[in-house]
């Protein structure tokens, strides 16, 4: 007998349909289960084909492992079992940790410093090899320059000068008097006398047009002051024709009241070498004939201190020749005199002395003697 179907009352759901309906969401999750079932177990099957195997190292590091975290454990649970630590332990405790955290702040600043010193260690251990270098590239240069001195022969000592010091007697007042320059192993003869002979002569041309003032003295004669800055012009670019190769200057000096007169040597190429001294027609072989020719001339040295020998020669031949002469040690290389006329214009007077006690006298100046 065919089944009916039956409706509710009301018109609602059919049953037949709602069980059609659960049977096909039962089967498909049925079927879902089994796929994915499936796939797990394909992932498991994946990842147990995926893993390592285990080596024995590999289980014992695990064995470690698990007994330290074991111990770990166990300490733990016997920290936990002991008493929570009074107010005092734990304020010990904070203060404990704040010396050891300034310990750490000075340990960190020493370690600092440290640090520095290694550097500037460091830098003074540079210096001090570089230094050992240039020392023994130093003492290597001294051992060789020793040897080079230990292989030159000693030289024989020089045959010593002598020189006897002269019985001097005073030069006459009269005297005309003629300088030898014994400087550098030659002689320059210096005759002043012929230089003030021309430089009189064109004074006597041109005294009025220098003269600076004339002074009249009541009962005296007239005081004649000359201009010397006119007068040193003059005779700046003068011809003074062949003296010796010479240089004659006429100096004013702007603080005195009298001239000044200066001769300047060739010290190269004037005057006569030493062993040409004795040469006949040499420089000093001419002087010697002028002043000998004099009666009345003295022949002065002025000998520097590397010209003794060259003075010797030169005196050996004044000697034979009878020429009074004498000598002074004087490494002068310009020969200098003070003009006694005319009177010039001091520019530049000194001040007068300040009042209070007079200074006291001055010793008189040593003039030269004959020997």
């Amino acid at each position: 007998m065919a089944r009916r179907r039956q409706t509710d009352s009301g018109g609602g759901i059919n049953l037949d349909s709602l069980m059609d309906a659960l049977t096909n969401v039962v089967a498909v999750l049925i079927l879902v289960l089994i796929l994915v079932q499936a796939d797990v177990s394909q992932k498991v099957q994946q990842f147990l084909d995926d893993m390592i195997p285990a080596t024995p190292e590999m289980i014992a590091a695990m064995k470690e492992q698990i007994t330290l975290q074991r111990e770990q454990e166990k300490k733990l649970e016997a920290a936990m079992k002991q008493d929570a630590p009074s107010p005092a332990r734990i304020e010990e405790e904070k203060r404990q940790l704040a010396l050891l955290e300034k310990s750490l702040e000075e340990n960190k600043a020493a370690l600092a410093d440290l640090e520095k010193l290694r550097e500037i260690e460091a830098t003074v251990k540079a210096e001090r090899e570089k230094e050992s270098k240039i020392t023994g590239t130093i003492q290597t240069e001294i051992a060789r320059v020793e040897g080079l001195l230990d292989s030159i022969p000693a030289p024989a000592a020089d045959t010593p000068t002598v020189v006897n010091i002269p019985n001097s007697r005073p030069i006459p007042d009269d005297a005309t008097k003629y300088h030898a320059m014994a400087i550098k192993g030659r002689i320059h003869v210096i005759d002043p006398n012929a230089v003030m002979k021309v430089f009189t002569q064109e004074f006597s041309k041109r005294r009025n047009d220098w003269l600076h003032r004339r002074i009249k003295i009541k009962g005296k004669a007239d005081r004649f002051i000359y201009d010397g800055q006119k007068i040193a012009a003059f005779f700046k670019d003068y011809d003074w024709g062949n003296f010796r190769g010479q240089k004659i200057e006429i100096i004013a000096n702007p603080k005195s009241y009298r001239l000044q007169l200066s001769i300047s040597p060739d010290l190269v190429n004037g005057g006569t070498p030493t062993d040409q001294l004795a040469t006949p027609g040499s420089p000093y072989s001419k002087a010697a004939a002028t002043i000998l020719g004099d009666f009345r001339a003295v022949l002065l040295f002025q000998v520097a201190t590397d010209s003794f020998d060259t003075y010797l020669e030169a005196r050996r031949l004044a000697d034979k020749a009878n020429i009074a002469a004498g000598w002074e040690i004087n490494g002068n290389t310009k020969f200098t005199m003070r003009i006694e006329e005319p009177e010039i214009h001091c520019l530049e007077p000194a001040p007068p002395a300040k009042p209070g006690q007079p200074s006291p006298p001055k010793p008189p100046p040593l003039k030269p003697k004959l020997d």
